[in-house]
């Protein structure tokens, strides 16, 4: 990652309850480890908008069908789908290191 840059993660979702509780679960192991980023949710329908300033966007399992289109209309994005393991049980640790394999940061 370029020094200084905070890494922008885009949750994608349909509904958005289990996602809020993600998404600061997430910010607080990026916290701890000392990982700048941001981490924000939009519904799927509103993926035009997210991708205007995303780095990476992970998809809820409920909307890994729209992956393959995301990919096509946005490929300077990184983007993936949320294994449903970790997002049924808000595994932020493993959530986060995945933003992190997918965008390159290691």
């Amino acid at each position: 990652m370029v020094q200084g840059k905070v890494r922008r993660i885009v949750l994608l979702c349909s509904a958005g309850v289990s996602t809020n509780l993600l998404v600061r679960k997430m910010e607080a192991e990026a916290a701890r480890l000392g990982y700048p980023c941001s981490v924000s949710f939009y519904p799927v329908n509103e993926v035009q908008e997210a991708a205007s300033f995303a780095d990476v966007m992970l998809l809820a399992p409920q909307a890994a069908s729209n992956l393959p289109e995301i990919q096509v209309k946005f490929p300077n994005v990184k983007s993936a789908v949320i294994p449903k393991d970790l997002y049924a049980t808000i595994d932020a640790d493993k959530i986060l290191d995945l933003a992190q394999k997918i965008s390159g940061d290691y």
